[in-house]
C-alpha cells in the first residue's frame, strides 16, 4: 500500500470518515510522512463545531488505522503510534503474525531453561511481576476477581510448560511486556494464542 499517492491515502481517509463518523462530516486537515498519514475531520456545516474527536493516523504499508480522541494531539499520536510499530516489529522476531492493534493474545510460556541454577526462571519472574501480570478468579457469586501474581504464584505456575499466563499486564500492555521479556533474554521459550 506504501506506493500510494497523497490523493489516495486522501481517498481512503474520506472513506474511514464517511464510515465511522457519518455523512455530516468531513476530512478537515491532513498531514503526509513516510510511513505516516494524519488526518482529522470536522462537521460540514460550518457554523457546527465537534470536539472529542482527535488525529487518526493511517500507516500507509498496511492500511491500518489508529483513531485518538481530543486529548492526543498530532504529534503524540504519531509518537505514540511510531513506537507500536517498532515494538511491533521486534516482537514479530518470535511472533510473525503478531498485530500490535489486536490485544487479543495470551502469553503462553513452553519452555524454561533448567541452567544456572534457576537464574532463567528468575528473569523470566522478574519480567512478569516488573510487569504487573494479572490473574483472575471467581467468587462464590461467579463474581470476577482481579489479583496480581505474586512471585511464590508465579513459580507455582511456571512449576509445569506450557503455561498459559493470559494477556492481563497492567494497562494491557503486553506488547511491553514482550518487548521486555525479548530485552531481558531473547531465548526465553513463548508463544501467542490468539483468542477469538
Amino acid at each position: 500500500m506504501q506506493e500510494n499517492s497523497k490523493d489516495e491515502f486522501l481517498k481512503i481517509a474520506e472513506e474511514y470518515v464517511l464510515n465511522n463518523a457519518g455523512d455530516h462530516v468531513e476530512v478537515s486537515y491532513t498531514e503526509n510522512y513516510d510511513e505516516l498519514f494524519v488526518f482529522g475531520y470536522q462537521a460540514k456545516d460550518k457554523k457546527v463545531r465537534l470536539v472529542g474527536q482527535g488525529p487518526i493516523v493511517l500507516v500507509k504499508k498496511d492500511g491500518r488505522i489508529f483513531e485518538y480522541g481530543s486529548s492526543t494531539g498530532d504529534e503524540e499520536a504519531l509518537v505514540e503510534v511510531t513506537n507500536k510499530l517498532s515494538k511491533e516489529r521486534l516482537i514479530r522476531l518470535f511472533y510473525k503474525n503478531y498485530n500490535i492493534k489486536n490485544n487479543n493474545y495470551d502469553l503462553i510460556i513452553t519452555d524454561i531453561y533448567e541452567l544456572d541454577e534457576g537464574e532463567h526462571l528468575n528473569e523470566l519472574i522478574t519480567v512478569l511481576l516488573r510487569n504487573r501480570i494479572q490473574y483472575f478468579t471467581h467468587d462464590e457469586n461467579n463474581g470476577e476477581q482481579r489479583h496480581y501474581y505474586t512471585k511464590e504464584r508465579l513459580e507455582e505456575t511456571l512449576e509445569q510448560t506450557p503455561a498459559n499466563l493470559g494477556r492481563y499486564f497492567c494497562y494491557n500492555h503486553l506488547s511491553d511486556a514482550l518487548v521486555d521479556l525479548i530485552k531481558t533474554n531473547p531465548y526465553f521459550k513463548w508463544t501467542l494464542s490468539e483468542v477469538k
